[in-house]
C-alpha cells in the first residue's frame, strides 16, 4: 500500500514568511508595556492645640488610599519645660466622636522627630495628644503635629 502525500496549496517558500509574521505577535512580555498604577499624592495634615497636665486633645482625619506609609510627629512643643508628649493613632468613631488608641502610640514623643511610622489601611482615624507625665503642674503645653498619609 502506498501513502500519498498531498501537496500544500501554498508554495513552500512562503512558509517561513508566514511563521515570521505569526511569531512577531508572540514576542516576550516587556514590563514597560504593562499598565502601572501611579502612587497617590501625599497628604500632609497639620493640627495645633494645647493641653494641661493629665489632659488629651483629639484630631480626626481620613485615609483614602490603603497600603501606604503613615507618619506622625510633633513639629513643635512648648514651653521648653515640656520635654515630650504622648502621641497615638487610633480609629475614629464618628458616631460617638471618640478616638480609641488601638493602632499605635508613643508615650515619649519629642518635637522634630517622627513619633509614629507604619503602613495604614483606609478609613477614619484619629491622632490623640496626651500628657504621659511630662506636663508640669500649672503649665499649658502648646503643640503642632503633622500627619502624613496617602
Amino acid at each position: 500500500m502506498m501513502i500519498r502525500l498531498r501537496q500544500a496549496s501554498a508554495p513552500l517558500a512562503l512558509v517561513p514568511l508566514a511563521l515570521a509574521i505569526i511569531a512577531s505577535g508572540c514576542g516576550s512580555s516587556n514590563s514597560s508595556n504593562l499598565p502601572t498604577t501611579p502612587t497617590p499624592n501625599i497628604v500632609t495634615e497639620t493640627f495645633n492645640g494645647t493641653i494641661v497636665q493629665g489632659q488629651t486633645a483629639v484630631f480626626n482625619f481620613t485615609i483614602t488610599n490603603s497600603g501606604y506609609t503613615l507618619l506622625a510627629g510633633y513639629t513643635s512643643i512648648s514651653p521648653a519645660s515640656v520635654t515630650a508628649l504622648g502621641l497615638g493613632i487610633g480609629n475614629w468613631d464618628s458616631g460617638s466622636q471618640t478616638c480609641s488608641l488601638n493602632v499605635t502610640q508613643n508615650d515619649s514623643s519629642h518635637s522634630g522627630s517622627t513619633a509614629i511610622s507604619g503602613t495604614a489601611g483606609s478609613g477614619n482615624f484619629c491622632v490623640r495628644v496626651y500628657d504621659a507625665g511630662n506636663v508640669p503642674a500649672d503649665t499649658t503645653a502648646t503643640f503642632t503635629i503633622q500627619v502624613q498619609h496617602y
